[in-house]
């Protein structure tokens, strides 16, 4: 059946819920379309600025990943060393495997993303990187099966004979990462921890996220009972001292800033830490909204189908 066959058959109450999902369908694409053809403008018109001589406010920076002085942030799949991560673990029954291929119903047993901070370098200057909340395209993501929950290792190279003499298992990992040195694209918030510009709030909850970096120096200064851990007690100790400080800068005649942070907008403005340059993440908003501008003449011209059809009786 066809579907002017369709339509000639629908009774009315179909026809209108027809009708309703089109100008609902086309509706999305007109806003997801303009929405992308708008990011795709903002990125290729906003002037990247340098990290020395950065307003504050939202910005876009480019430059090197940087690890942190401290303990090095880790992957928790491969173990390799890298500046931010997501990993997912999912789990299928042998029974399951041999039965069904190993292609549906995987259960999510273990996942995360890294929130710990990390700076991007420029010529001119460091600033931190706080990616809670951004949208992040990493330029490694990993797919691979094995017999752990925790695998602790990168894939085998494929079609070793360890493939051949050993079955893929029963878990499935996926995991991505931007390793150090890997160049960015990033644009958010800029602000100065000390330079007045966020909240005390926000200053204190960065000066903490700095300070657990150098976790020698945090346990000197905060690890009262010396057992080489920070309770909860000393923990809103070092807390209370975080937010301290950052108020007595505030009160200070000039704002000493300690470091520029770069994090999510307040006002809901995209964050974004990308490892695909400037002019690619233009052209890909580009073709998505365009994409999404087809699918709005698609629905419409359906919506404009039923509507005939509604209009003849």
């Amino acid at each position: 059946m066809g579907v002017s066959d369709w339509m000639a058959a629908a009774s009315a109450r179909e026809v209108w819920l027809a009708w309703s999902f089109s100008i609902a369908v086309a509706a999305l694409c007109l806003w997801r379309g303009f929405s992308h053809l708008a990011h795709a403008r903002a990125i290729a018109d906003r002037p990247t600025s340098r990290i020395r001589s950065a307003a504050q406010g939202y910005v876009e920076l480019e430059g090197r990943a940087r690890m942190m002085r401290g303990e090095p942030i880790l992957a928790p799949l491969s173990g390799r060393p890298c500046v931010w991560y997501q990993y997912l673990v999912e789990r299928k029954g042998w029974d399951e495997l041999e039965q069904e291929g190993g292609d549906s119903e995987w259960q999510t047993i273990d996942e995360g993303t890294s929130t710990a901070i990390f700076e991007i370098e420029d010529e001119t200057g460091r600033c931190v990187v706080d990616p809670e909340g951004a949208e992040v395209l990493p330029p490694i993501r990993l797919n691979w099966r094995g017999i752990y929950a925790k695998p602790g290792c990168l894939p085998r190279p494929a079609k070793s004979v360890w493939d051949v003499l050993i079955p893929a298992g029963p878990y499935r990992y996926t995991e991505a990462r931007i390793p150090e040195g890997e160049w960015l694209f990033v644009s958010g918030q800029f602000a100065g921890v000390g330079g007045g510009d966020s909240s005390p709030d926000d200053e204190t909850r960065d000066l903490l996220a700095a300070w657990k970096q150098d976790k020698a120096a945090l346990l000197q200064r905060f690890d009262a009972n010396k057992d080489g851990e920070i309770n909860l007690e000393e923990w809103e100790k070092a807390r209370e001292a975080a937010r301290e400080e950052v108020l007595q800068r505030r009160g200070s005649a000039v704002h000493a800033i300690e470091l520029n942070v770069l994090r999510k907008p307040r006002n809901g403005a995209k964050f974004l830490i990308s490892a695909l340059p400037q002019e690619h993440l233009a052209r890909r908003h580009l073709w998505q909204g365009l994409a999404w501008l087809a699918g709005f003449l698609l629905a419409a011209g359906a919506g404009g189908a039923v509507s005939a059809r509604l209009w003849a009786g």
